[in-house]
């Protein structure tokens, strides 16, 4: 049963390390952009569900499919970036 628990944690930990590589990659963008790709656009679906985007989800007019559009990182989204650093930059003057 505790294993069970650990292995939750773990795939959870991965998971929200998975949401902060994919805000790293957005961190500089230029806001607002929009993407289609159907795997991007489940990214930053789990971005706006975790609350560290903000913009929205909506359909294409040319061909109906999915859209993400992304206005900004939100205040929760660059604190979370913000300790990612202080914690590498921690590790690495150990």
């Amino acid at each position: 049963m505790a294993d069970e628990e650990g292995e939750g944690q773990g795939a959870a930990a991965n998971g929200e390390d998975a949401l902060l590589d994919v805000l790293r990659r957005i961190e500089r963008a230029n806001f607002p952009f929009r993407v289609g790709t159907p795997a991007l656009v489940a990214e930053v679906e789990a971005l706006l569900r975790a609350g560290l985007v903000e913009g929205g989800i909506g359909r294409s007019p040319v061909d109906a499919g999915k859209i993400a559009v992304v206005r900004r990182i939100s205040a929760l989204g660059r604190a979370r970036l913000a300790l990612t650093r202080d914690s590498a930059r921690g590790a690495l003057e150990w």
